[in-house]
């Protein structure tokens, strides 16, 4: 069974705004989309394993992430 991550995540409107432009960004640095998209995921509920699959990076990758 998939344990709880300790690291929640949550973001305001105005935050979750400015991630969901950064993702859709065809000039950003990839390293920087893909942890806007791993931020809003784990802000979604996503689990650690489920959004490391998703984006096709580590999962330790996602959970140095959610820690930050």
């Amino acid at each position: 069974m998939p344990v709880e991550s300790p690291f929640q995540v949550a973001w305001d409107s105005e935050e979750r705004t400015l991630l969901e432009e950064l993702t859709r960004s065809r000039t950003a640095p990839l390293c920087r989309v893909q942890r806007a998209r791993a931020a809003l995921a784990c802000a979604d509920g996503g689990r650690n394993a489920a959004v490391a699959r998703a984006l096709g990076v580590p999962l330790d990758t996602v959970r140095r992430w959610r820690k930050r």
